[in-house]
């Protein structure tokens, strides 16, 4: 079953990084590759697209709209390649599995110095539709559209007319932003135009695009420190589903998922058995003023342990489990070396919470761990997504992602290696060691 929602990313001029050719994500996708080579850059691009569309409300006392926001987290002016002179460009592109075909927001932006801010020199929505020429659902700030500050949207000629492929025409739209992308904000741009909403094929995609970009979650094990997740106590009645990026509100979307399906309380509780053996119940109860903390029960004792008794291996396998069996997942979950802190005797288990979770979903994992890559060997045989990150042409400066491919490594897994074990002793068909 595909549950991808994002589909290809490319990018020109961006940081250390080569992806002018894109790189295919799949159902799940997992990066390996040393340090600096490039992994966390691609991540923060996704990153990006969350952010500048979905982002916080912009901040009118600021002056500071999401899209700068988004490209501040990105890097600023840092985003440009270090060995390309500003001012100059650096291309993004994202493509979308929308219907049967992909659809892709292409977005340019002018770095100009550390002076001047980063702003948006094109951006353009298309549609994939088999030809030379794809469907432009809106174009903005280049000569077709009339130059910085101005666009063009399709419109239907007439959106009554039966037949799957009704004829359209470009309409102007001006005052276009070079600080917000379009995307973004373009029902306030085609707020004056003489069309109806009806008669603007955009919206359809729009939609789907700002859901996906919402409905995102980034993890990385770094920022989720067991001891803040241990003495936190959120308060009830928050509606919170997804576990925060810090981990901090575990309690309260433990505390909210139990409330909403009696099914995850006792699939929860036997994914813990596996960890802990001897557990019966985790539970999420009020403590105080509304507060709320986690109880863990365990056979032959009376008396329930609290979280903040708990070890941080065991801490952070519950964390995984809520983020990774809970009954309503995000659209995109993007986890950043899950195997922080947990042992080595827990990665079969972690793996396959994840590969069971890619059935739901769309998740990507970057990862150091040849533990937890054994366990990822078997989706070289279903088609899987598995990408090292390497220099370009033996370049220190520059890296680019390689898929790697059952026939690359089919010598070494027939003699019974795994992935894991070729990363262990730095095979060079995934990427060698890193010096």
């Amino acid at each position: 079953m595909s549950t991808l929602c994002v589909s290809k990313v490319a990018a020109t001029n961006f940081k250390n990084l080569r992806l002018e050719d894109g790189i295919d994500l799949g159902n799940l996708t997992v990066f390996i590759g040393s340090n600096g080579s490039g992994k966390s850059n691609l991540v923060s691009l996704l990153r990006f697209l969350q952010q500048g569309i979905a982002g916080s409300v912009s901040d009118d006392q600021r002056g500071q709209t999401t899209f700068e926001d988004a490209v501040f987290n990105l890097g600023g002016d840092r985003i440009l390649d270090g060995f390309r002179e500003s001012p100059a460009r650096v291309g993004i592109e994202y493509s979308f599995p929308l219907s049967e075909r992909d659809t892709v927001l292409n977005i340019e932006l002018l770095v100009q110095s550390a002076h001047h801010p980063v702003i948006i020199a094109r951006e353009s929505l298309t549609r994939d539709q088999g030809r030379p020429e794809p469907f432009v659902y809106y174009n903005t700030h280049n000569q077709l559209s009339g130059g910085s500050g101005n666009g063009v949207v399709s419109v239907y000629d007439d959106p009554q007319t039966s037949g799957q492929s009704p004829r359209s025409h470009f309409e102007k739209i001006q005052e276009v932003p070079l600080n917000e992308l379009a995307l973004d904000v373009m029902p306030r741009l085609l707020e004056r135009s003489n069309f109806s909403p009806e008669a603007t094929p955009l919206y359809g995609p729009r939609a789907a695009i700002r859901a996906i970009a919402a409905t995102s979650v980034f993890y990385s094990a770094n920022e989720m420190n067991p001891q803040r997740i241990r003495s936190a106590e959120p308060k009830l009645g928050q509606a919170d589903r997804f576990l925060s990026p810090t981990g901090v509100n575990l309690a309260l979307v433990l505390y909210n998922l139990f409330q909403r399906d009696l099914e995850f309380e006792e699939s929860l509780n036997l994914v813990m058995k596996d960890i802990l053996p001897l557990t019966r119940r985790v539970r999420a109860v009020t403590s105080g003023m509304l507060s709320l903390t986690i109880e863990w029960y365990v056979d032959g004792c009376s008396k329930p342990f609290f979280l903040r008794e708990m070890s941080d291996g065991t801490v952070r396998m519950l964390s995984w489990a809520v983020v990774l069996h809970s009954p309503t997942l995000p659209r995109l979950i993007v986890i950043d070396e899950p195997e922080l802190g947990i042992h080595p005797a827990w990665m079969p288990l972690l793996a396959e919470w994840i590969k069971m979770a890619s059935q739901r979903t769309q998740i990507i994992v970057s990862t150091h761990s040849p533990d937890l890559l054994d366990h990822f060997t078997d989706q070289l045989d279903s088609g899987g997504f598995i990408y090292v990150f390497g220099p370009v042409d033996k370049s220190p400066n520059h890296f680019t992602p390689h898929r790697i491919s059952r026939e690359a490594v089919s010598g070494w897994l027939e003699e019974g290696w795994q992935l894991g074990d070729l990363y262990r002793v730095g095979n060079p068909a995934i990427g060698g060691w890193p010096w």
